[in-house]
């Protein structure tokens, strides 16, 4: 048995930051400079859950001068996020081999995690699903990725981590891992079928 844990945004679903600055700063009639700034100060807690959307979303109304209601905020801090569709059929189509697991670990907050469960149906049917918000760590911590290794109840050799972020792939390895640093997925495939046939 081996896993295979892929990375979300920008590995099995398309994120642009860019897009989600523009459109928050749009809503707020903000520089997307001044946008970032106010962002940047919360965006930790945020991503470790220790910062719940209700305060979030007040801490930016006062920072920015805007009262912008919960809805309105979701939708435009969504803008960046997209659908990866042959990215999601190729990691469920490895978990059809009977040997292998297919999970996620991923640095999000709980609006992006809304809308994950409504448009990636798919991930209900992995094996692992750890979000930073809910589990209270951030990649690069070792920790998530232990905690991953408990919830697989596998040893470290057995398991290929794939991110975006070389930071994020390297304190896979320093545990043990296999890692991946994704940026093409005309190479990825090739890489993980080729750690598949050395197992």
């Amino acid at each position: 048995m081996c896993a295979i844990l892929f990375d979300l945004g920008n590995v099995l679903v398309r994120y642009a930051h860019d897009a989600t600055v523009a459109a928050v700063a749009a809503l707020y009639g903000v520089a997307p400079a001044t946008l970032s700034q106010a962002l940047t100060a919360q965006e930790t807690d945020f991503g470790l859950g220790l910062l719940a959307v209700p305060d979030f979303l007040t801490s930016l109304n006062r920072s920015l001068g805007r009262e912008i209601d919960a809805g309105r905020f979701a939708r435009a801090f969504c803008a960046g996020l997209a659908r990866d569709d042959a990215a999601l059929a190729y990691a469920l189509s490895l978990q059809k081999r009977a040997p292998v697991q297919i999970g996620a670990i991923s640095n999000t907050n709980e609006i992006h995690v809304v809308w994950l469960d409504q448009h990636i149906p798919e991930l209900a049917g992995f094996e692992l699903v750890m979000m930073s918000n809910e589990v209270h760590l951030l990649k690069p911590d070792p920790a998530i990725f232990e905690l991953a290794l408990e919830g697989l109840a596998m040893p470290a050799a057995q398991v290929l981590f794939i991110d975006d972020l070389a930071a994020n792939v390297e304190a896979a390895q320093a545990l043990g891992m296999t890692g991946i640093v994704h940026a093409d997925w005309a190479v990825t495939p090739v890489q993980i079928e080729a750690w598949l046939a050395s197992l």
